[in-house]
């Protein structure tokens, strides 16, 4: 055994010496602003890569995730834009910055060793887009970046030589060229040998030659955002790409025509988002789409019911209708003929009783409800009627007992409510007459009158994701609860008066205790929560050891020797996996 709170205290200190805010500081010479930053040496360079702990990326800046596909919001960055030239020393020793997304949009040239340096990036993201020409040399420098996103936006033209480069890049990694607003074929053509995710919205028209080259793409994401308009060729020759996932939300508006061409394309997912009208002949085309797809139509912010009854007769996995405000009786009934896995309607704000009852007839397995923000009863009871097996009603954040007690009755395995943030113990105990598997609830506070109310849940599992502080009390009540899924992934600290009290009512749970996001505790809380052994949390080099809430004295944190060999084997397991 060995002590461990000496050297995480002294760590502890360190990282918060290092923290940006006030009174934070910088390399030597260095404005605490870094896009302040006009030159860099390599040991400055080299400082920053290690100390910087990361600023909130520009509002406004998206990050595309390899892995799900999605755009999402960048949270941590080093951003250095006033830089307008690097060497390759400096742009190696910059690579060792990893807690976030190097940015480096400042630089308009890179040679090639520079370039190598900088591909040595430790960061997820580097944006270079900037840089407005590019060289074989250099771009081939660039595609030994490992990371998931690569992102030259700032390019206006691209050569077929370079384009090979730059398809030379290995692993799924994105590849934004969202700056070129020409293509010709043969630069397209070496393009498509890439097999990562591909960006290329500022393409605004495609000839049927450079499409057809397009379409040879061999990675499985394919962005053409740009796109305003679209012809029946075009899009015919485009339908063949063979990835899974074709975005052309730029588009306003498309004929019958360049519809039914679309239609042919057999991916996973097809995004026709830019949409704002439809009409019938257009709508029966893309429900012709075939293969087992996702069909995204979040543009649309009204939908007639004969529009609804021929895009209902789509048969794909999943209909994306966000754009939709709001919704008649009769759209809403066309629209429950949908006999996919997911209709999503998460733009509705209001929902009236009679409108809830005809989408309760929804023959999809999963209904989105996200946007609606109040319920009332009898709305509600309409809804619970829903036979599928998912009611996802995440955006409602208060819910009173009568309301409560008519989604109770909704028969299928999950119902989610997610934005509600508290409850009180009688709709808490109306709640509890859920009978299916799993019930979710966004609850950041519980009292322990609340928790008695869900201690008496009929449904198999009760989810609690947004818990972030415990009371003794309510501790002990989940702690006892054979519903409760054990599972706190927003408890980040136990630094109450009574966290060691509640640290042992935890560990006294007979099944799954998880607090995989946990920072900030004490040593006797430390303690007493590894009392119960299969309890899962960090690893306790990474955990901030406080003094004791209470005020008692504190003391160094022993690691039990079982409890040492398990870290170790982690430690193994995460250097493997990386």
């Amino acid at each position: 055994m060995k002590p461990a709170r000496s050297l995480l205290f002294l760590v502890a200190l360190l990282v918060a010496g290092l923290c940006l805010g006030p009174t934070h500081t910088l390399a030597d010479d260095l404005p605490e602003d870094t896009n302040q930053v006009e030159s860099l040496t390599p040991e400055q360079a080299r400082k920053l890569a290690r100390e910087f702990p990361g600023v909130m990326m520009p509002h406004g800046h998206r990050v595309h995730d390899s892995h799900t596909r999605r755009t999402v919001t960048s949270k941590r960055c080093l951003p250095l834009n006033g830089l307008r030239s690097i060497d390759a020393t400096t742009a190696k020793a910059l690579a060792g910055y990893g807690k976030g997304s190097l940015v480096l949009n400042g630089l308009s040239t890179l040679d090639a060793k520079a370039a190598k340096g900088l591909a040595g990036c430790e960061s997820g993201e580097l944006c270079l887009d900037g840089l407005k020409t590019l060289d074989p040399k250099t771009a081939k420098a660039l595609a030994e970046f490992k990371g998931y996103s690569l992102t030259l936006n700032g390019l206006r033209t691209l050569d077929p030589d370079t384009a090979k480069s730059l398809a030379d890049c290995g692993g799924h990694k994105h590849l934004g060229l969202n700056g070129l607003t020409t293509l010709d074929t043969e630069t397209a053509q070496a393009l498509a040998e890439f097999s990562g995710d591909l960006s290329l919205d500022g393409l605004t028209t495609l000839d049927a030659y450079t499409a057809k080259a397009v379409a040879e793409f061999k990675g499985d994401y394919l962005t053409l955002d740009g796109l305003t308009t679209l012809d029946a060729e075009t899009a015919t020759l485009l339908a063949d790409f063979k990835g899974g996932w074709l975005h052309l939300s730029g588009l306003r508006k498309v004929d019958a025509a360049t519809v039914k061409a679309l239609a042919e394309f057999k991916g996973t997912y097809l995004s026709l988002d830019g949409l704002t009208a439809l009409d019938a002949d257009a709508a029966k085309a893309l429900a012709d789409c075939r293969g087992d797809k996702h069909l995204g139509l979040n543009g649309l912010t009204a939908l007639d019911a004969e529009t609804a009854k021929a895009l209902a007769e789509f048969s794909g996995y999943s209909l994306y209708l966000n754009g939709l405000r709001m919704l008649d009786a009769d759209t809403a009934k066309a629209l429950a003929g949908f006999k996919g896995l997911g209709l999503h309607l998460l733009g509705l704000r209001t929902l009236d009783a009679a409108t809830a009852k005809a989408l309760a007839e929804s023959k999809s397995g999963y209904l989105w409800l996200d946007g609606l923000r109040t319920l009332d009863a009898d709305t509600a009871k309409a809804l619970a009627e829903f036979k599928g097996d998912s009611l996802t009603l995440d955006g409602l954040t208060t819910l009173d007992a009568d309301t409560a007690k008519a989604l109770a009755e909704f028969k299928g395995p999950k119902l989610r409510l997610n934005g509600l943030r508290t409850v009180d113990a009688a709709t808490a105990k109306a709640l509890a007459e859920f009978k299916g598997h799993r019930l979710y609830l966004g609850l950041t506070t519980l009292d322990t009158e609340t928790a008695q109310a869900l201690a008496e849940f009929k449904c198999d599992f009760l989810t609690l994701p947004g818990l972030t502080a415990l009371d003794t009390e309510t501790a002990k009540v989940l702690a006892a609860s054979k519903q409760w899924d054990g599972v706190l992934p927003s408890l980040t600290a136990l630094d109450s008066l009574d966290s060691v009290v509640v640290a042992q009512a935890l560990a006294t749970r007979k099944g799954v205790l998880v607090l995989h996001n946990l920072k900030r505790i004490s040593p006797k809380t430390l303690t007493a929560l590894i009392e119960k052994r299969d309890v899962k949390i960090p690893l306790i080099e990474t955990l901030e050891l406080i003094p004791e809430p209470d005020g008692s004295p504190t003391v160094d944190f022993v690691i039990p020797e079982w409890l040492e060999k398990r870290e170790k084997k982690r430690r193994r397991a995460g250097q493997a996996a990386e």
